[in-house]
């Protein structure tokens, strides 16, 4: 029965005490004390540079703080849907932006049919690219005017009445 202090787990633990007890803990060909007779093996190079390149190439950070934020004025990187939204909500005067079929049509092929001859920009119902949607929608936010004597009550009344707009009642 082992020692009360020395609980082994496996059988090759056990060998090892046992033979590091018979030798006491010298070292018969220098005559050092070992205080441990088999210490951790160490990863060679190559095992190392694999694990490394494992590392580098399975484990990412993805985190949304660790990649480089867009600037809040660049409305390039907003999507169509919300430049369209704001220039209606704003009653922008600028025509809506091309959808993907309207790029293809911008092509050779594209050229010669029907709806590329009416998406002419002398025609009124010409449709303008991203860029020049986002360059006016731009315009308009840098243009206009907060009032914060508005802007921050209706704030609060959106939150507090779960994102309806103000409606103003009367009791009587």
């Amino acid at each position: 029965m082992p020692p009360k202090g020395q609980n082994s787990n496996s059988e090759s633990e056990s060998k090892l005490r046992s033979a590091a007890n018979n030798n006491f803990g010298i070292n018969s060909s220098s005559g050092t004390i070992n205080t441990r007779s088999s210490g951790k093996q160490r990863l060679t190079v190559a095992q190392q540079q694999y694990l490394k390149e494992l590392l580098r190439t399975h484990v990412h950070n993805n985190h949304r703080d660790n990649s480089p934020q867009p600037h809040p004025l660049d409305f390039e990187r907003y999507s169509d849907d919300f430049l369209r939204r704001y220039k209606d909500h704003y009653q922008l005067p600028i025509e809506d932006n091309m959808s993907i079929k309207g790029y293809l049509l911008g092509s050779d092929l594209g050229s010669k049919t029907y709806s590329y001859k009416r998406n002419h920009p002398s025609l009124p119902d010409a449709r303008v690219t991203k860029k020049q949607l986002a360059d006016e929608v731009k315009r308009h936010f840098t243009a206009s005017i907060v009032k914060e004597t508005e802007c921050i009550p209706a704030f609060i009344y959106k939150v507090r009445n779960s994102k309806k707009k103000f409606r103003m009642e009367f009791k009587g």
